[in-house]
């Protein structure tokens, strides 16, 4: 794990409920991102949410009955989703690993895939393209 990625998975896992709350905090971008994923994502399809962080958009499609699959860096950020589920009555799968290495981890397919949360921390274009299933 380079030092950059480890920087990131650390201020994850220890801020787990900060990273919740944000999008509450943050109306609005919650709001407009589902917005344009309701014009595309309709209840039973698979979606793959990458860098998805402690589930906000996991937990909305998976209310909105879609066979979701969560994917994130921080072991801590899948455990507080996966609790987040449990409580709401919905479920989806989870996985712990870095977004580069998603096509070696989950060898599903897909309708949809979700990739925002580890743009940010990708620097370099080709770490962002193996990013991409």
């Amino acid at each position: 794990m380079t030092d950059t990625v480890k920087i990131v998975k650390e201020f994850y896992d220890k801020s787990v409920v900060v990273e919740w709350e944000r999008l509450q905090r943050h109306q609005f971008e919650f709001e407009l991102t589902i917005r344009y994923i309701n014009r595309y994502v309709k209840p039973g399809d698979k979606v793959l949410d990458i860098g998805g962080g402690p589930g906000r958009y996991s937990l909305y499609l998976a209310a909105k009955g879609c066979d979701v699959t969560l994917f994130d860096l921080s072991s801590a950020n899948v455990e507080f989703a996966k609790e987040q589920a449990n409580a709401q009555g919905v479920s989806f799968k989870a996985f712990v690993g870095d977004a580069r290495e998603v096509d070696s981890l989950i060898s599903e397919q897909y309708d949809h895939i979700l990739l925002m949360g580890p743009l940010y921390h990708l620097l370099q274009e080709s770490d962002r393209v193996k990013a991409l299933p």
